[in-house]
C-alpha cells in the first residue's frame, strides 16, 4: 500500500447556520484525560486527532444540519464562482427563530492538519456578501491573508500569490481563496484540495453513494471485495458493463431532482448495468453452479448500500480522507457499523488516518469498549430551537460506565420527547 501524507480535521466550528444559533466548535482533538482506546487516534504535529466520531440526537434535534453545515462550507469554496457569475445570492441559511440573529452573519472555520504544515481558514457572511475572511498557517502562525468586507491584507513575504490585481478581481459575493485557487495560486489550491478530501453525503442524497461506488469502482476493486467478504454478503462476483450515452439517455432514468447534482461538471454519460454472482448448491449443500442476480432489481437494499458503502470506505482508507455521512444506522446493520467502526480506529487497517464521521440513531455504538468519551457527541434543541452539539466527555462522564444504559436514562439529553408516552407513563404509575 502507497501512504499518502496525513491530512486531518482538527475543528470545524460554525454559527448561526439553519437551527445551530451559537457557536459550536465540533473538535476531533483527543482530550487529553482519556488513554483508552489508544489506536483510535494519530499525533500529528505534536496534536493527538480522533479517526473516528458518532453523533446521537433525537430527529429534528440537528444532526442533519451539522452534516448540512459542511456542505455549505465546502461548496461556498468549490463552487462559489457558479454563484458570482449567475449573479446569485450566497445560499446561506441563518437561525431563523431569533430576531437577534436576523443581523448577524453566518460564520465557518476549519482547522486541518495537511502534511506538515496545518491551516485554520474561515469566513463570516450574509446572503449578499462575504463580510471577513481569513487563513492563516502552522507551525510559527502566519497570517496569510484577511479580509473585511472590499479590503483585503495578505502576508507579501509568504502569500505572493495573492496579488493587487486579484484583490481587484473579487467580488463581494466570492471568497478570496476560491478566486486564488482559480487562478493556480499553489497555497490556495493546497488548501481547497485538502478540503476537497473531505467527502460529505447528506441523508438527501444517499442516492448518489451508489453512483460514487460506480464510478470509483474499478480503481479499489479488489479491496472492495476483500471488504465485502468479510462483511459475508454471499456474493462470489460482481459484473458492471457501462457503455457510452447521451446526457438525455442517462438522466431519463434519474429523479428530476437529482439530475443537476449527477450531471452538472460531466462531459461523458454512461448507462450501467450490474449484476452479481451467487453459487448454486443441491439439497446436499454441493456446489453445483452460479446464478446471476440483477444488482438493482434482484439484490436487497441494504446489499446495495453495503456495496456502495464498501467503495467509500476503501476511498476514504487509502487516501486518507474524511468521509461524513448522515443517518449510517438506515444503510448499515449495526454489526456492521461496528465492524467499520473498528476497521476506522485501527492503526494497521488505517494507516492514513482517515476520519470517519456519521450522524446515527445506533445506540449499540454507546460502548466503552468501541469507542472512547471524546468520540461520542450529542445534538439537542433547546426550548427556544436552537441546536447544541456537546461530546460525552465534557460531561464529565467516567469511562468505565455503561453509556447505553444511562442514555436511555436520559442523562445525555438528545433523548425524543413524546407527550403521549409520558402522560401513559403517569396512567401506568
Amino acid at each position: 500500500m502507497i501512504l499518502t501524507s496525513n491530512t486531518m480535521i482538527q475543528t470545524f466550528s460554525f454559527k448561526n447556520f439553519l437551527s445551530f444559533k451559537e457557536k459550536t466548535i465540533f473538535s476531533l482533538e483527543r482530550q487529553a484525560t482519556d488513554d483508552s482506546h489508544k489506536d483510535s487516534f494519530s499525533k500529528i504535529q505534536n496534536v493527538d486527532l480522533l479517526k473516528s466520531a458518532v453523533i446521537y440526537g433525537a430527529n429534528a434535534s440537528g444532526k442533519s444540519n451539522f452534516t448540512k453545515a459542511f456542505v455549505f462550507f465546502y461548496n461556498l469554496i468549490t463552487k462559489g464562482l457558479l454563484f458570482a457569475l449567475e449573479n446569485s445570492p450566497i445560499p446561506t441559511a441563518p437561525f431563523l427563530l431569533s430576531s437577534k440573529a436576523d443581523d448577524d452573519p453566518s460564520f465557518f472555520e476549519i482547522e486541518i492538519i495537511a502534511h506538515a504544515k496545518k491551516f485554520v481558514y474561515g469566513f463570516e457572511v450574509s446572503s449578499k456578501k462575504v463580510l471577513n475572511e481569513w487563513l492563516y498557517q502552522y507551525p510559527n502562525k502566519k497570517i496569510l491573508f484577511k479580509r473585511s468586507g472590499d479590503e483585503i491584507n495578505s502576508n507579501r513575504r509568504y502569500f505572493k500569490e495573492a496579488t493587487a490585481e486579484l484583490k481587484k478581481q473579487t467580488r463581494s459575493n466570492v471568497l478570496f481563496l476560491t478566486l486564488l485557487a482559480s487562478h493556480n495560486g499553489s497555497i490556495a489550491n493546497e488548501v481547497v484540495e485538502e478540503i476537497n478530501k473531505i467527502v460529505v453525503f447528506p441523508a438527501d442524497q444517499k442516492d448518489m453513494i451508489l453512483e460514487y461506488a460506480f464510478q470509483n469502482y474499478e480503481k479499489y476493486k479488489d479491496d472492495v471485495w476483500e471488504l465485502l467478504k468479510e462483511a459475508d454478503f454471499g456474493i462470489k462476483a460482481l459484473r458492471i458493463e457501462q457503455n457510452e450515452v447521451s446526457k438525455e439517455e442517462f438522466e431519463r432514468p434519474i429523479p428530476p431532482q437529482l439530475r443537476e447534482v449527477m450531471t452538472t461538471g460531466k462531459d461523458k454519460f454512461y448507462y450501467r448495468k450490474a449484476s452479481t454472482i451467487h453459487l448454486k448448491y443441491d439439497d446436499k449443500g454441493r456446489e453445483v453452479g452460479e446464478v446471476v442476480f440483477d444488482f438493482i432489481t434482484q439484490e436487497s437494499a441494504g446489499t446495495r448500500q453495503m456495496f456502495a458503502l464498501s467503495v467509500l470506505f476503501v476511498d476514504a482508507l487509502k487516501e486518507g480522507k474524511t468521509l461524513l455521512l448522515d443517518e449510517l444506522n438506515s444503510s448499515l446493520h449495526p454489526l456492521l457499523c461496528r465492524f467499520m467502526m473498528k476497521i476506522f480506529n485501527s492503526k494497521k487497517q488505517n494507516p492514513n488516518n482517515a476520519q470517519l464521521i456519521f450522524t446515527t440513531h445506533d445506540v449499540n455504538l454507546l460502548d466503552s469498549g468501541i469507542l472512547r468519551r471524546d468520540q461520542i457527541f450529542f445534538v439537542e434543541k433547546d426550548k427556544y430551537g436552537a441546536s447544541k452539539l456537546f461530546s460525552l466527555s465534557e460531561l464529565g462522564e467516567r469511562k468505565e460506565l455503561s453509556y447505553y444504559k444511562r442514555y436511555f436514562e436520559g442523562r445525555y439529553g438528545a433523548l425524543p420527547y413524546i407527550k403521549s408516552l409520558e402522560s401513559n407513563e403517569e396512567q401506568w404509575n
